[in-house]
Parts: C-alpha cells; sequence; structure tokens
C-alpha cells in the first residue's frame, strides 16, 4: 500500500460524514421558508387532474399553440427541489390522503408495486438485509439490524401484523430532475433520463436514524430514481419544456406545487412504463446507508420482472473495492482505457459490477490481504482508512481520477469531498415535529474544490448543479432550433 506523505486533514468531515448546510440560496443569502399562501396548500380538483394526466405519456405536441418558451433554468425550481413548501406539502407529503398524497412514501410504493400487496412488497425488501443475498454470481453480506433499527419499531407502531404504510419512517429530502441522464440515437429516445425521490429514514424516535459511528445527522438515505419515458424527441421535449417552466413560477407556490405534481406523475404513477416489471417506470431503487453497520454501503434494487418485487442488483459502474481496489487488475483497466476515460467515452463492462459499494472508512481489516495491497491510504484516525481508487502502476492520475468518480465509492467520498451522501437531513432539523430546514446538499452538487486525494497537489473542482442547469438549457435551445441539433447521447455516468 502506499501512505500518502501529506495527511489530509480536509477529509475529517468526512469522518464525521458532515454535510453542507443547504438553506441558503447559491449567492449565499438566507432563505426565507414562511408559506406563501399562509401554510395551507391550493388543491387543484383531484378529479380533473387526473383526467389531464391519463393520456400524459403519449401526448407529444410539445409545439402547442400559445405555449410561452420555457424560462432560463433555476437550479432550485428544475433540478434540485428542497424547498419546504414542496417538501412538507401538506397535502401531497401526507400519506392518509390516499390519492392525493402523490408525494408520499405509501403512494409512490403503491404505484410500484404493481397487483402485490404494497405493505408485503415493503417487508420482502427490507427483509433482503436481515440474510446473505446471492444473485449474478454475486453475494451480498447480510446487515441484520435493519430488524431491530427499522423493522421492529414500524411493526410495533402499526399494531404488529404488518407493516402500515401510513407510518413509514422516511422523510422527503428532495424531488431531483435527472434529464442530463437521457439516452437518445438521431431522433430515436430511449429515455429523457430521470426523475428521482430522496427520502431520509427515521429512528423510532422520529428523528433521523444515526450512523453506527460518526455524528452525521441521518445514517441512511433511500432514493428511488423512475425513468422519464419517452419515444421520441416531441416526449422528450414535453419533459424538458415541464420542469423547465417550473422555473417561471414562485418557488413553493400553489400553482409551483400544482406543476410540479403533474410532472411528477408524469412517471410515478402506475402504468406509466407498460412494458416494464409492475408497469412502473422505477429503473432503479438506491440505498446509502451506515446506520446498520460499517463502513458506508450503497445497495442497488431493481423490480424483478418475474417476482414483482425489489431484488438485490449489482451497482452501475462500481466494481468490488475489496476485490479490485490496489491489484494489478486495477492497473491494466485504467491504463488500457486510459483514452476512452480521459474523452469520457469509457463503457464499464458490466461483469465488474459489484454487489455493493462499500465507500469507507475503512479499517485494514476489511482487505484480507491488505500489505499486498498497493492503494493509496490516508488516514482519517487511528484505524480509520480512506482508501481512493488507486494502485501501483497507473499511468495517468486523471485517468485514474475520471474512472474513480463515476463510481458510486469515489463519488460519494473523497474524490469529491463528500461525506457519502449527496441529499442529507439538515444538521439543525426540528424532527420529529417537521423538518424545519432544508435537506443539506454535499459540495459536489453546489461547489467545492478538493484536494485530489492521490495526489493531494492538484484541486478538482465540482459544481454539478451548475453543469445540469447548463445542460438543461442547451437542451432546450437545441429543440427550439437556437443551437445545433443535440448528438446521439449515451449516458456514461449515474450519479
Amino acid at each position: 500500500m502506499l501512505e500518502n506523505p501529506i495527511r489530509m486533514t480536509w477529509l475529517l468531515p468526512c469522518l464525521a460524514f458532515s454535510l453542507a448546510a443547504a438553506a441558503q440560496d447559491r449567492d449565499g443569502t438566507r432563505r426565507d421558508f414562511a408559506p406563501l399562501d399562509g401554510g395551507s396548500a391550493r388543491m387543484s380538483d383531484a378529479r380533473s387532474l387526473d383526467e389531464s394526466l391519463a393520456d400524459e405519456p403519449m401526448r407529444t405536441d410539445r409545439h402547442r399553440t400559445g405555449d410561452r418558451e420555457p424560462p432560463p433554468v433555476r437550479a432550485e425550481n428544475s433540478l434540485m427541489i428542497t424547498d419546504l413548501r414542496v417538501i412538507e406539502d401538506p397535502v401531497r407529503t401526507d400519506p392518509r390522503q390516499g390519492g392525493r398524497g402523490v408525494w408520499s412514501f405509501r403512494y409512490l410504493i403503491e404505484n410500484m408495486a404493481g397487483d402485490r400487496d404494497p405493505s408485503r412488497f415493503v417487508m420482502d425488501w427490507l427483509a433482503t438485509w436481515e440474510q446473505d443475498q446471492f444473485f449474478d454470481g454475486l453475494s451480498l453480506d447480510a446487515r441484520p439490524r435493519i430488524r431491530e433499527l427499522v423493522i421492529d419499531p414500524w411493526l410495533r407502531r402499526s399494531g404488529g401484523r404488518r407493516l402500515d404504510l401510513n407510518l413509514a419512517p422516511f422523510q422527503l429530502l428532495a424531488i431531483v430532475n435527472r434529464m442530463d441522464l437521457r439516452e437518445h440515437e438521431g431522433d430515436v429516445v430511449a429515455s429523457a433520463g430521470e426523475g428521482r425521490f430522496v427520502f431520509g429514514v427515521l429512528g423510532p424516535d422520529g428523528a433521523p436514524l444515526p450512523p453506527s459511528a460518526g455524528p452525521a445527522p441521518g445514517g441512511f438515505v433511500i432514493i428511488l430514481e423512475y425513468g422519464l419515458p419517452a419515444s421520441d424527441m416531441g416526449q422528450l421535449q414535453r419533459w424538458a419544456d415541464d420542469w423547465a417552466r417550473l422555473s417561471g413560477l414562485p418557488l413553493g407556490s400553489p400553482d409551483y406545487r400544482d406543476a410540479l405534481e403533474r410532472v411528477t406523475r408524469g412517471f410515478t404513477d402506475r402504468g406509466r412504463a407498460p412494458d416494464k416489471p409492475n408497469g412502473s417506470a422505477l429503473n432503479q431503487l438506491r440505498t446509502n446507508e451506515i446506520s446498520l453497520a460499517a463502513p458506508w454501503e450503497l445497495r442497488e434494487f431493481v423490480i424483478g420482472a418475474s417476482s414483482g418485487l425489489l431484488e438485490p442488483h449489482s451497482v452501475a459502474n462500481t466494481p468490488d473495492t475489496v476485490e479490485l481496489n490496489g491489484t494489478d487488475e486495477l492497473t491494466a483497466l485504467i491504463n488500457d482505457n486510459a483514452d476512452a476515460l480521459l474523452d469520457g467515452s469509457f463503457e464499464m463492462d458490466e461483469a465488474l459490477f459489484g454487489a455493493s459499494s462499500l465507500s469507507g472508512p475503512f479499517s485494514p481489516m476489511d482487505f484480507p490481504d491488505f500489505p499486498s495491497r498497493t492503494f493509496v491510504v490516508n488516514e482519517l484516525a487511528p484505524g480509520l482508512l480512506d482508501i481512493p481508487w488507486s494502485a501501483e502502476g497507473i499511468e495517468s492520475n486523471d485517468a485514474r481520477q475520471a474512472f474513480a468518480v463515476n463510481t458510486c465509492g469515489g463519488c460519494h467520498r473523497t474524490e469529491t469531498g463528500t461525506g457519502f451522501v449527496m441529499v442529507g437531513f439538515p444538521a439543525e432539523h426540528e424532527l420529529p415535529e417537521r423538518l424545519g430546514a432544508p435537506a443539506a446538499l454535499a459540495g459536489f452538487l453546489t461547489g467545492i474544490e478538493v484536494p485530489d486525494p492521490v495526489e493531494p497537489g492538484t484541486l478538482r473542482s465540482f459544481d454539478d448543479l451548475e453543469r445540469r442547469r447548463i445542460d438543461l438549457q442547451q437542451l432546450l435551445e437545441s429543440l427550439r432550433g437556437e443551437r445545433p441539433p443535440e448528438g446521439d447521447r449515451r449516458p456514461r455516468r449515474v450519479h
């Protein structure tokens, strides 16, 4: 192993798993979260809204007479929505509102489960942590504390027989637009990207479930990642316009929430993807946690084609770090693909994907042959190590960084200066009564400059929300003919 000669004190916030507070606008101005309408949510007629959404995925008439062009894209309106007037909407986030609680975990699960019992659907998913899992030639170690920390407390509150989805211990943190993940070849569109819901897991006391180590305000996050259904450029433009038009409405206003509901129900409602399991547009569900055990682990689940249940799946673009990091195989993989890594065309063989992504902090005991590994080791504290993707003989550190930052473990850790969670509970919250402050966003999203974990003299800059904002703005301009048409696009990033 290679010990970095510079003690990386900038990594200590990662040890504490802290996140930058997100209660400020990008210009540093403190935002006033008083509801625009005195705290009540104005409800559109539910039946008319349902009728207007009934044929949403099939409509392609984007050049509608009289439509105004979308306004300039604002990230907080159209890309990363954490405003409390949305996240704590008293109707849409309330599972007891039934079909009107469209941003509640209950509503999303009921529309995802197909003809399966939604409560059983969730229980079967949570139970996958209780035993080792084996799939596609991979093995995934159990984290059985899911029973005492999540399942049993929820069952007790539910009366002991079945999980009451009205009492789901999941707090909505953000609604996210990932149209930058769109895919098309010419005018044939495979996907318009993704729409995501981010939830934080609550403990038995209604406060964020704490990490097993470190003082972070929450150690378990769930992300529901839906495809935005589209098959042609007209449907792609519809999604782009509808997300962008949110930027022309007062953030958090009744009109804004009505418009956002129309967008989200276009990908969350039952039957939005008839050719996918359960007719759900869900691409995958991911979890980031250190509450059940250490180190931080990201798991990925998909709806099984045969079972119709959430099943463990290999983690996209992320090899098993315990098997590959610090080995000659990693050196060869990066050196042999350096040009493709540097120009962004590298596509990892799915055979390399791991069962999960372990991301540290590590101890020497996590690697059975630790002394023979040639990775860089950065000490965070006695016995706790940061180990970035690295190995002796890698010829280009830029290629190494390009490889690492597109893995889950690299992007969610020291390559970007992140404590693993990109969207998390705010440090100052008011739970169990209410969230009380918007979700904390990692510097990778809002803008940060960090030393390279292998070559600390090299600074890496990230501002991913700005990258996504520019991407959506340029897409809109391209679709309106204000710039050359966008070429074939196949996303090679998953974060």
